[in-house]
C-alpha cells in the first residue's frame, strides 16, 4: 500500500480533534488584525469576530510559497505520497501557491476543492475512504476533483461594510443597500465568487436560497448540509426551518458553527455559509 499523507489548508474549520482523528497536516493561512498576526492556533473563531467589530483593519494572507515547500520536503523525505487539499482558487492563491511548490517534487497531487470550510472536508473524508480501499493516489485526486461538482457553496451576506472593507464593493453601493435594507445572496462558482441575488430582508434572502438549491440540485439527492456562520443565530434558525420544511432535511447541531477568520473577514457578522453535499 502506498505511503500517503494529506495536506489540507487551515480554511477547512477542522477542529483540533479531528486533525488528529484524521491525521493530517494543516497548512495555516493567516489573519492580521490591527497589525497583529493570527492564524487558527492562536485566535478562537468566536474571538475574531469580536475584535472586528471595532477593529481598523484586517485581512487575509495564503501561506507562503515556502510554508508549502517545508511542508513537502519533510513528508517527501519520509517516502510519502502527497495529496494537497486547498481552499477554491475562486476565493486565494492558496491553490497556485501549493501547485507551484509541487512542481519541484514527484508524486504530489494538488486539489482545488472549489469550496471552503466543511466542503473541503467532506472531500477529506472521501479522500481517507478511498485511500483505505487502496485506490491509486493519482486516482484518487482525479476522484476528488470530480466529487468538487457534488458541493454546492453559499453564503448570505447580511452587511455590506466588509465587502467594501475588502474593495469588493463601493462605499456608495453599501449605503444604499443599508438604507434599503438589501442583503445578498452569493455562490461559489468555479472561476469565482458570484452575487446571483439581491433581496430585501432576512426572511425574502432565505426564501431565495431555498429556491436556488432546488434548482441546483434537480434530480440529485441531499446528502449532507453545513452552516458554518459568522454569529448568525436568527438566520441559522430561519435557515434550518426552511431547509427541513422543503426538502424534509434536519440539519445536525454538529454541523452548525462559527467559521473561521478567513471566511468572517470577508463575509463579515451575520453571515451564513450553506454547504451542500449532493449524492
Amino acid at each position: 500500500m502506498e505511503k500517503v499523507k494529506i495536506i489540507i489548508d487551515s480554511s477547512s474549520d477542522l477542529t483540533f480533534d479531528e486533525i488528529d482523528k484524521f491525521d493530517v497536516e494543516v497548512v495555516p493561512l493567516t489573519i492580521n488584525i490591527d497589525g497583529v498576526d493570527y492564524n487558527y492556533k492562536t485566535i478562537a473563531n468566536d474571538e475574531y469576530i469580536v475584535k472586528m467589530r471595532t477593529a481598523k483593519d484586517f485581512s487575509t494572507s495564503q501561506p507562503s510559497i515556502g510554508k508549502f515547500l517545508e511542508v513537502f520536503e519533510k513528508w517527501s523525505a519520509q517516502g510519502y505520497k502527497l495529496i494537497v487539499l486547498t481552499i477554491s482558487s475562486a476565493l486565494s492563491g492558496t491553490y497556485n501557491t501549493a501547485l507551484s511548490a509541487s512542481s519541484e517534487f514527484e508524486n504530489i497531487y494538488v486539489v482545488d476543492t472549489r469550496t471552503t470550510t466543511r466542503g473541503m472536508v467532506y472531500l477529506l473524508e472521501s479522500c481517507i475512504k478511498q485511500l483505505e480501499r487502496g485506490i491509486l493516489v493519482s486516482d484518487v485526486a482525479e476522484n476528488l476533483r470530480k466529487e468538487a461538482d457534488n458541493i454546492l457553496t453559499y453564503v448570505t451576506i447580511d452587511n455590506l461594510d466588509n465587502l467594501v472593507k475588502g474593495g469588493r464593493l463601493s462605499k456608495s453601493a453599501a449605503l444604499i443597500g443599508g438604507l434599503l435594507n438589501i442583503k445578498v445572496l452569493t455562490q461559489l462558482k468555479k472561476t469565482e465568487l458570484v452575487a446571483i441575488d439581491k433581496v430585501r430582508g432576512k426572511k425574502k434572502l432565505v426564501q431565495t436560497l431555498i429556491k436556488r438549491i432546488n434548482e441546483e440540485k434537480d434530480a440529485r439527492k441531499i446528502k449532507r448540509i453545513s452552516l458554518p456562520n459568522t454569529l448568525a443565530d436568527e438566520y441559522v434558525e430561519l435557515v434550518r426551518v426552511q431547509l427541513k420544511d422543503e426538502f424534509g432535511y434536519e440539519v445536525k447541531d454538529e454541523d452548525v458553527f462559527t467559521t473561521t477568520p478567513i471566511i468572517s473577514t470577508h463575509t463579515g457578522e451575520n453571515a451564513v455559509g450553506v454547504i451542500v453535499e449532493l449524492a
